[in-house]
């Protein structure tokens, strides 16, 4: 930056997006996006068992990214930071996707998708049967019962369930989480995750675009008030989501640190991506006035501080389930360090935390545009390599088709041009909607002269 940016050398009413200038970029995600969910259309009738993996990995990715752009906007508005006024509608705006991303995951919804992934929901709807009959006076013939149960009567689902874990001891689990693991709560919550997500992107990105007309600070105040209150929702919306989507494809498997290590990717995955927009957009001729290396910097080093928060979380869980020793919980490890995932798992390690980790050591390599958004697309690869291994080696042994689905890769991809092409195209076109920044924000001038 060659002088101290004033007002006067700032657009009045900042700078638009015009969707001409990315129609190559939006039109390739909108291509990816409707090949995409024809291919999505034809594989689910045909491998339903088996895209329903993949369908949820590439929902899940484009999840965390909608996270991220939510945790980001709330973080700045509640610590009153200043530097990030500039690149702040990025965040709004993705956030901002949380209702398109919803409607991509209404699949999982139906129940031909639930059955092959979550097998303690085909446990409740074998027990609701069993209640039914049970209630229409067949029960003693669906279901003969066992020496020494006769003290348990059938009232609810859960003494069905109860009633058949005497012949299944496993799920005696079930029974002991019936209360929050059942399927019309699962259900339930999956509705108000995206409810809570979508408010908190509507009022933020409405304080900061009502903001625009009249730069009233009373609207920072208001961002700063809300974003206090409603991190902790935020914070319980990503730990019930990952648990609920990504937890239960096992339901006897558990971690105490699940939550906080989905979170960890979301917000690294979500500031790689704002950087290669904010670079996007700079070769388009936009933000150059208000978006300097020192920002480049600031936004690096948050990269880094994440890759190594990561990288702490994601051992701290490796460590305390390998010290226990407990069967429910090492089951997630051997699978994968099983076959071919075990090279995956050793990739993950050098790629999600090594490889960053040393490039974002330095301070010109942040500094430079060109070098850290090489750096951010390798970020972004990883981060879809860690959704991919916490997904998908689940289908094979589900199924019961090995530890690799042969083929099954052609749909995972499929599904993932499906969902990133629909959202990316709906997102980049979103851009156009509103200043690019926060034009009349009190604090843009800070944050367009900052130094660190």
């Amino acid at each position: 930056m060659s002088h101290h940016v004033t007002f006067n050398d700032l657009p009045a009413g900042g700078e638009k997006f015009e969707t001409a200038k990315g129609s190559k970029l939006i039109g390739a995600f909108g291509a990816a996006g409707a090949l995409g969910l024809l291919g999505s259309a034809y594989l689910f009738f045909a491998q339903t068992d088996v895209f329903a993996y993949s369908w949820l990995f590439a929902f899940f990715f484009a999840f965390t990214f909608v996270c991220g752009g939510c945790f980001w906007i709330l973080l700045h508005s509640a610590s009153n930071s200043g530097w990030g006024v500039a690149i702040r509608r990025l965040w709004e705006q993705m956030a901002s996707m949380a209702l398109i991303v919803g409607l991509l995951g209404i699949p999982l919804l139906i129940p031909q998708v639930q059955s092959p992934l979550y097998e303690w929901m085909n446990h409740h709807r074998e027990a609701k049967e069993l209640l039914i009959a049970h209630e229409q006076g067949a029960a003693a013939h669906a279901a003969p019962a066992t020496e020494g149960d006769d003290h348990h009567e059938m009232h609810s689902v859960k003494d069905a369930l109860h009633h058949m874990s005497l012949e299944n001891p496993h799920l005696h689990i079930l029974v002991s989480k019936y209360g929050y693991l059942n399927v019309d709560f699962w259900q339930a919550r999956f509705v108000i995750y995206f409810l809570i997500l979508g408010y908190i992107a509507y009022r933020l990105r409405k304080k900061s675009t009502d903001q625009d007309k009249d730069g009233d600070i009373k609207h920072t105040i208001s961002a700063r008030s809300f974003s206090c209150r409603w991190l902790l929702f935020f914070a319980l919306t990503v730990t019930f989501a990952a648990v609920d989507w990504l937890m239960t494809l096992d339901y006897s498997w558990f971690s105490t640190m699940w939550g906080v290590y989905i979170f960890a990717g979301c917000a690294w995955a979500s500031m790689a991506l704002t950087i290669l927009l904010v670079t996007w957009l700079k070769g388009l001729g936009y933000l150059k006035q208000v978006v300097t290396e020192e920002h480049y910097h600031l936004m690096g080093k948050l990269l880094f501080a994440f890759t190594v928060f990561w990288a702490y979380i994601a051992f701290s869980q490796y460590f305390l389930i390998w010290y226990a020793n407990i069967t429910e919980e090492t089951r997630f490890y051997l699978t994968r360090n099983t076959e071919g995932w075990r090279w995956v798992s050793i990739f993950i390690v050098v790629g999600h935390f090594i490889g960053p980790f040393v490039l974002l050591l330095s301070q010109p390599r942040k500094k430079n545009p060109a070098v850290i958004s090489v750096v951010c697309l390798w970020i972004l690869f990883m981060h879809l390599v860690d959704i991919y291994w916490n997904v998908i080696p689940e289908r094979g042994p589900s199924l019961g088709l090995g530890y690799w689905v042969a083929g099954a890769w052609i749909g995972d991809i499929v599904a993932l041009l499906a969902v990133v092409g629909t959202s990316g195209f709906f997102f980049l076109r979103s851009l156009s909607k509103y200043s690019l920044y926060p034009c009349r924000d009190p604090r843009l001038l800070e944050s367009a002269n900052v130094t660190n």
